[in-house]
């Protein structure tokens, strides 16, 4: 072969650093500190998991405005859950906003 003739397995330089950059990165390579950040960064990923699913079944309670709910509570208080309520919404929404909503 000659040097202006390439294999039709070659690939360009181009080609491959584009590969390289779209490559996930191999977990094992990484650093402990790597991977530290890594297992926090999931555990914070769960707990907004858990924390959307709570706050969805908490409004889907309140919404209900069953008695069960109502029952022995004093004006104040419902209107103190009231609150809680309206900032449940506005924090899932603040979420659905980062794109962090699983």
């Amino acid at each position: 072969m000659n040097n202006n003739q390439f294999s039709q397995n070659a690939i360009s330089h181009k080609e491959l650093n584009d590969f390289f950059i779209k490559a996930k990165k191999d977990i094992t390579l990484n650093s402990p500190s790597e991977q530290n950040e890594i297992k926090e960064e999931k555990n914070f990923d769960d707990l907004i998991k858990k924390w959307t699913e709570t706050s969805q079944k908490i409004l889907l309670v309140m919404n209900k405005k069953d008695e069960v709910f109502t029952k022995n509570r004093s004006p104040k208080s419902i209107m103190a859950f009231g609150a809680m309520g309206a900032h449940l919404n506005m924090a899932l929404q603040a979420l659905k906003a980062t794109g962090s909503d699983q």
